[in-house]
């Protein structure tokens, strides 16, 4: 999986220490470790059955980790935890059974031991490359980081979470951290999660907010093909350590991350790598307790309506600085004409998007009501605007025009092409 991440090093500072921690996003060449229940709500006293499931490919396993590899397997609630000792294989997949007894959520954490890799500095440039990461590549060998030895030690660990609802109406336990070196903690309920939601997640790197780390997000159909697992564009941490994952689709989810960093001084290892998932499942309504919302009554909406409110979300998105929201109602293959330019998706998320953003938060936007045309499995949304107010110190009173083209997919409309215009008010 190619990183697209134009900065991806960035520096922590933890203990007084500056370390530089490379984000990468999962390749086609390394294999994640996920964990997927086989139901993710069980009666109190029934068995919670969970799959250690090893691959590229989202929720699929290629093989089973070792019961030697696990070093800790726990079911946590929200007041206690006790340790998972039922642990056994499933052809490819790992196996951990825990039966709890009384109601309310569960986090299933698993950390696997550490194994490290001896391998030549060239080995290592090669590791980085495939992950993803020729720009960081290049940052460390500017900086003289990149080892010169003959050979140096990869020491790799990897750390999963999910969630299960024992009963109804029990204690919450989705905000309790774990302790993981690097894990994921999500800050509402994701078993309350509808579409078009968002789920706020904080990415910890040893008890500390990760700042502008890089992570992946995706969505596999429940009980269905592997293959149609869709998947979010890169998304990036704030300064919180926050990202907001968008909710486009009912099935299994997970959040997941790679953080490479310089080994401490003493441990052994020169370079470790940690990875990190989380997975959670997203029904047509939610089917959580701890926040009481009323059910939203079917839509009936018409084609037209709904591709009129694919473009709507597209605005609030922009206007609320959501960019994996907007990104996620963008096709592939979308294209994007603004400012005399054409753009790709991937073109649009590194260079106009943030600008279009930033212009939509600053400056007030009056649109007109989109006229929505349908033929088949495409659309096309035509709307005006007026926009006035200030932008980077220069008064902004402008008339635009906009066209958007829809296809249909198989979980909505996605905007397949954007075109914007515009023109100076008198």
């Amino acid at each position: 999986m190619k990183r697209l991440d134009p900065h991806p090093h960035r520096s922590l500072r933890a203990a007084g220490v500056l370390l530089a921690v490379i984000a990468t996003a999962t390749s086609l060449f390394a294999h994640d470790f996920w964990l997927v229940p086989d139901a993710f709500r069980v009666t109190p006293g029934g068995w919670i059955e969970v799959r250690g499931q090893t691959s590229s490919r989202f929720p699929t396993s290629e093989s089973a980790v070792a019961l030697d590899r696990v070093a800790d397997a726990r079911v946590i609630s929200a007041t206690s935890q006790e340790a998972i000792r039922d642990l056994s294989h499933s052809g490819t997949s790992l196996v951990l059974r825990s039966r709890p007894t009384q109601p309310g959520q569960r986090i299933i954490a698993v950390t696997l031991h550490p194994r490290s890799v001896r391998e030549s500095a060239e080995s290592f440039r090669r590791y980085l490359e495939l992950e993803g990461a020729p720009e960081a590549l290049e940052r460390y060998e500017r900086e003289g980081r990149l080892p010169r030895s003959d050979s140096l030690t990869r020491r790799y660990a990897k750390y999963a979470k999910t969630l299960v609802e024992v009963g109804t109406g029990g204690p919450r336990a989705y905000g309790r951290v774990v302790g993981h070196p690097l894990e994921f903690v999500p800050l509402s309920d994701p078993t309350t999660l509808r579409l078009q939601d968002s789920l706020a997640v904080r990415l910890l790197y040893r008890g500390r907010p990760l700042t502008r780390a890089r992570l992946h997000a995706g969505v596999a159909p429940r009980g269905g093909d592997a293959r149609l697992a869709g998947e979010e564009p890169h998304l990036v941490t704030d300064e919180n350590g926050v990202v907001r994952v968008f909710i486009h689709q009912v099935g299994i989810w997970n959040v997941r991350s790679l953080q490479i960093v310089p080994a401490d001084p003493g441990s052994g290892a020169d370079w470790d790598a940690h990875w990190a998932t989380m997975v959670f499942e997203v029904t047509q309504r939610g089917t959580g307790t701890a926040v009481a919302q009323p059910p939203r009554a079917p839509a009936a909406r018409s084609d037209s309506a709904n591709a009129a409110a694919v473009v709507d979300r597209f605005h609030e998105a922009l206007a609320e600085a959501d960019s994996a929201a907007a990104l996620a109602l963008l096709a592939p293959d979308a294209t994007i004409l603004e400012s005399g330019g054409m753009e790709s998706r991937a073109e649009y998320r590194g260079h106009h998007l943030p600008g279009d953003i930033e212009f939509a938060r600053a400056v007030r936007r009056q649109r007109t009501p989109v006229r929505v045309t349908v033929r088949g499995d495409v659309a096309w949304a035509i709307s005006t605007s007026t926009t006035q107010g200030e932008f980077r110190g220069r008064q902004i009173n402008s008339a635009g025009a906009e066209l958007m083209v829809l296809t249909r997919s198989g979980t909505g409309w996605l905007i397949a092409a954007i075109h914007w215009s515009s023109r100076a008010r008198r």
